[in-house]
């Protein structure tokens, strides 16, 4: 589920942007959580931990546990983060604190499971959606979505409305995207056609040679 990754952070007191500087310096990384019911509070972070939370643990890449240094733990979403323009490393990171019992809307990784049929007979599969928008209850919210690609034959698609959801989980959506099509190779398409042109010569090879007319015989006379 979304809330397997537990985050820890320390609160820390406002400061300058030289105080912020200094952390970052010394491997940590600023951030600010707010929400329903609790008074913004900046914090503290491990550098290495929120970037491997965010990249390589298993787990919603924006749901997470956030446990704040003398509170209790409680379900986070991550709603902003700030990158240096060149080096594209963390500056800051904003959470917001969620209810458990509250439904919330988060992006989910797509991932595809099967051999589609198409790939089978020469086509190769493509994924043109790799997160799909859900809403459910934090503790509902999986770490990915698998869709089954078996299916798919030489040049179909498997649209978003496809996706089986699991229980709990409401596809947010505003159009019905394609995710994933099984492409035709140029190669394979350009053998496809040209055996179409070539199977009328072929037929018309194939077909018995029509009999010459019978000459009629000598004395026999029309009635």
């Amino acid at each position: 589920m979304g809330l397997s990754t537990t985050i820890t952070a320390a609160i820390r007191k406002p400061g300058s942007s030289n105080l912020a500087k200094r952390l970052r310096r010394a491997g940590r990384l600023p951030g600010v959580f707010y929400g329903e019911g609790a008074e913004p509070q900046t914090l503290d972070l491990n550098y290495a931990d929120v970037k491997t939370a965010l990249t390589v643990d298993p787990g919603n890449r924006s749901l997470f546990t956030l446990a704040v240094e003398g509170a209790d733990a409680f379900p986070a979403l991550v709603k902003d983060i700030q990158f240096h323009p060149v080096s594209r490393k963390m500056l800051h990171v904003d959470f917001l604190r969620i209810r458990p019992d509250r439904k919330v809307t988060v992006k989910v990784p797509l991932t595809l499971f099967g051999k589609a049929v198409g790939v089978e007979r020469g086509g190769q599969i493509l994924q043109s959606e790799r997160e799909i928008t859900v809403a459910g209850l934090p503790a509902d919210i999986p770490s990915s979505i698998a869709a089954d690609v078996t299916p798919l034959n030489l040049g179909q698609t498997l649209h978003l409305s496809q996706v089986a959801l699991p229980e709990n989980l409401t596809l947010v959506k505003t159009v019905d995207l394609p995710v994933a099509v099984v492409n035709v190779p140029k190669g394979l398409k350009a053998d496809a056609e040209a055996a179409a042109e070539a199977a009328p010569a072929a037929a018309a090879k194939a077909a018995p040679a029509k009999a010459p007319a019978k000459a009629p015989a000598k004395g026999d006379k029309k009635k």
